[in-house]
């Protein structure tokens, strides 16, 4: 299996994992979103909380020039140490809601 991919395979058991949990109030649904073509991969919470509209993205990735990068995450799972775990060099974690110019301080890729 190619590098590419690997990534996408990694990005979706991820998404499917975290997807799995649901909301304990409300009637909320959780939706896996896979652009497999322009390699995004999301979930978000989409539904009603009594007379409150939900739509929110809870992890975003994006794939991007061989690297993985991380582009929301709104939940408490560290999902940069469970690609590094999944085998995925640091190098090739780009953690895209830090400013570029912050990138290098993560001690992951920098694009």
């Amino acid at each position: 299996m190619d590098k590419l991919e690997l990534y996408r395979e990694k990005a979706k058991n991820i998404l499917d994992e975290y997807a799995q949990h649901k909301y304990s109030n409300g009637n909320i649904d959780i939706e896996t979103i896979y652009d497999l073509e322009r390699d995004h991969y999301q979930i978000i919470s989409i539904g009603w909380n009594q007379q409150t509209r939900v739509y929110n993205p809870i992890m975003h990735l994006d794939i991007k020039n061989e690297k993985i990068w991380i582009q929301e995450n709104i939940t408490e799972v560290d999902i940069a140490t469970e690609l590094i775990d999944m085998g995925v060099p640091k190098s090739d974690i780009i953690i895209g809601f830090h400013t570029p110019k912050m990138r290098h301080l993560t001690g992951f890729g920098v694009e």
